[in-house]
């Protein structure tokens, strides 16, 4: 555990969750009298979770969340740093906890065939006996320069809502081979819990996500075979592989994560 006095809390879970108002309503009231900030997504299809605070209200919102079962036993991966990453407490109501389909896509995603997660000890298993197979970052390509897994494949999107056509685009040139097993990884999971089913509908033969994405593997093999640091979408905008904040800012006009002291790239004409 570290000595940093902000816990940073990310996790999720596709539950099907009804009378969101209500929920929105009394999960912003409680959160906000225990002094969390940060940000919780609510979609019929289930929630998504990004807050921080100290250890005291950390406790408080895991026990306030464990009284409702759909929230028990929630996996909420931990990070620390010296500071609250957020500026205020966001309770928003969507049609989904990340976007890929819009309206349908809980209807979607529950007729499509479910995809394995492998924990990180697997994933460098494979990668240490060069299993063939294709590692697929889920990402977006801003996301991708802090930090990837060397020889992953990467699909130049801007948003995740573009990860079908650039997979279909992939596949006609031949850049992804349906019947070769695939690896999917993302930040937290979330992305990959949605993109994974649907690849194996759309006809990929063998696909597996990373149980946890990247958080989980830098936490429990940090930083086994990855390079780099992890981007992620608060204020901290990048964690090294121990996932303490590196100090980065954020370009506000290419979304990359910018070094302490300098200026980005797009600024200087470099990209």
């Amino acid at each position: 555990m570290s000595h940093s006095p902000i816990v940073n809390l990310s996790g999720y879970r596709f539950v099907h969750l009804h009378q969101l108002a209500e929920l929105q309503i009394s999960m912003k009231q409680a959160l906000g009298e225990i002094g969390m900030l940060g940000s919780v997504m609510l979609a019929s299809e289930g929630i998504n979770v990004a807050l921080a605070g100290t250890a005291g209200q950390v406790r408080r919102t895991r026990s306030w969340l464990e009284q409702d079962t759909r929230f028990a036993g929630l996996w909420l991966k931990e990070s620390w740093s010296p500071e609250v990453p957020f500026r205020r407490l966001r309770i928003r109501v969507r049609a989904e906890i990340i976007a890929f389909e819009g309206q349908d896509s809980e209807r979607l995603q529950a007729a499509r065939p479910p995809a394995p997660a492998i924990p990180p000890q697997v994933l460098d298993q494979w990668l240490a006996e060069g299993r063939d197979m294709t590692l697929l970052d889920a990402r977006n390509d801003y996301e991708i320069v802090s930090g990837t897994f060397p020889g992953a494949t990467h699909l130049d999107i801007k948003h995740f809502r573009h990860f079908k056509a650039a997979v279909g685009t992939a596949v006609d040139r031949g850049e992804l081979d349906p019947e070769k097993p695939l690896v999917t990884y993302c930040t937290g999971g979330i992305r990959c819990e949605k993109a994974a089913p649907w690849l194996l509908e759309f006809g990929f033969r063998e696909v597996y996500q990373l149980e946890g994405g990247l958080l989980n593997y830098l936490a429990t093999r940090s930083p086994g075979f990855w390079q780099g640091d992890c981007f992620v979408f608060d204020d901290r905008v990048e964690l090294t592989p121990d996932l303490k904040p590196t100090g980065a800012g954020l370009c506000d006009h290419c979304q990359l994560a910018v070094p302490a002291g300098t200026h980005c790239r797009c600024q200087l004409g470099r990209h």
